[in-house]
Order: C-alpha cells, then structure tokens, then sequence
C-alpha cells in the first residue's frame, strides 16, 4: 500500500518524527493506514488550490468566492505552513495533509467525525497539532492537516522562513 512516505522528505526535521509516530499509532490502534496527502507545497501549487472556488475581480485585484463549496484552503501562497522553506530554499514543510486508507490501498476521502476525534487525540499526544485552527473552525476537507504547535512563533529559531508571497494579480 503507497502511504507516499517519501513526502516526509520535504517536512522539517522536527515535524518528520511526530508524523512518523502518528502514522504508526494510527496503524497500532485505529487499525488504519495513513496515506501522506501533502507535506511541503510550492508557492504555486499553494496558489492553484487557493483559486479553487475563486474568481479573480480585476477591479480590485483581489480573489473573491465564487462557490463556497469549491473552496479548499484559506490559506493565501507563501502564507502556509506547508510552505516553509529553510534560508537557503530548500523544502521544510511543517505541517502534513493525511488520510486514511481504505483496505484496497484507495483513500478514504468521507471518514466520520469519531474517527478523526480518534487521530486528533494521537496526534496531540505525539506533539502535533490537529488542524491548526481551533477545534471546529476548519473547512470540512482540511480535516486531515496537522502541523507544528505554534510554528509561526518557532520559524527563525528553527531556521526557517515563509517564502516572500510571490502571488499576484495576472496582467
């Protein structure tokens, strides 16, 4: 079964262990394997997802909603925490997008809430943090993000950066 393990790459050394963790107390005691959606994300990968449910308004230059049920991120490019990069650019995700599988190796996108309230329970205790918003306010398909407790506050002593917001407005 593909879990993309090899995403764990592109995460930041102190985010890569408690992910490795989490993935195996999932394994051990909900019985489920966790396939690694996304760790590190470009800038421009950031900005295909932000447009989804978007229109650009010209006038103004800024992304308006145009179909609230298409929206996938609320986080604008280079503002995430799947963006970090180190000083020097190299990928250093500290956040990571996952989900479970289901027994044929294909993910399970429709999980209930109990199983998630089971993840998040494992996930703080392995010193990540569900959702990285408080508990309720995440967009229905975000509920797989998890991510370094206070990672904004930690970057520069971790050696880390958001890339400059390189997103902007077609001409």
């Amino acid at each position: 079964m593909n879990q993309h393990l090899e995403r764990l790459d592109g995460l930041a050394p102190v985010i890569r262990q408690p992910v490795r963790l989490l993935l195996e107390r999932c394994q051990a005691k909900l019985q489920r394997t966790l396939l690694i959606v996304y760790g590190w994300r470009s800038v421009q990968a950031q900005a295909l997802l932000y447009q989804q449910g978007r229109v650009l308004d010209r006038e103004s230059g800024d992304w308006v909603v145009a179909d609230p049920s298409a929206i996938v991120t609320k986080a604008k490019p280079g503002t995430t925490a799947h963006n970090v990069i180190t000083k020097d650019g190299q990928a250093a995700s500290v956040a990571v997008d996952l989900i479970p599988l289901h027994p044929d190796g294909t993910p399970e996108w429709d999980v209930g809430h109990e199983f998630w309230d089971d993840l998040y329970e494992l996930a703080w205790k392995v010193g990540l943090d569900p959702l990285g918003d408080p508990i309720g306010s995440y967009l229905a398909g975000d509920q797989g993000h998890f991510e370094e407790p206070g990672w904004t506050e930690k970057l520069d002593g971790l050696g880390l950066v958001l890339p400059v917001n390189t997103f902007t407005t077609p001409v």
